[in-house]
């Protein structure tokens, strides 16, 4: 017989055992997916751009990376290397995580403000917003439980 607890976990996906674990994967098959996805946007954006001028083509790739690379990082902590079994620490990891992703985007802006040179700022946030637009789309398209709303 499960607890009332055991069952709010379970329903909330964060019940420990096999079930969390494939849950787990199944979300990390889905980032997987609109990573590479976002990444090959990002690719095939810069080569259309790189007809119109090289500095907005680098630059809309660079935006990209620095989109992608704190993402990156945030889904691999959080979905793979997380070993959390509470839903105290799970949502600590959350936390820890963003506030890394918040860090890693920071300092990798500033490199580039300050290493890049000559560089097109409009190209680097457009793809940077264009992306985070992108990853919210195809969150809820490739996340089935959202079509339902």
């Amino acid at each position: 017989m499960k607890s009332d607890q055991e069952k709010r976990l379970e329903s909330a996906g964060l019940a420990s055992g096999s079930g969390r674990d494939k849950q787990r994967q199944r979300f990390a098959a889905v980032y997987f997916r609109i990573f590479m996805l976002q990444l090959a946007l990002t690719c095939v954006l810069a080569l259309v751009l790189m007809f119109k001028d090289f500095v907005t083509a680098y630059s809309a790739f660079i935006g990209g990376l620095l989109y992608l690379l704190p993402a990156g990082w945030f889904s691999l902590r959080v979905l793979i290397k997380n070993k959390a079994q509470t839903p105290r620490e799970i949502l600590a990891n959350v936390y820890m995580s963003e506030a890394g992703k918040v860090m890693l985007a920071v300092a990798l802006f500033s490199l580039v403000f300050v290493l890049v040179e000559p560089l097109n700022a409009a190209a680097l946030f457009v793809t940077y917003i264009l992306l985070q637009v992108t990853s919210w789309y195809l969150q809820l398209k490739l996340n089935h439980r959202f079509l339902k709303l």
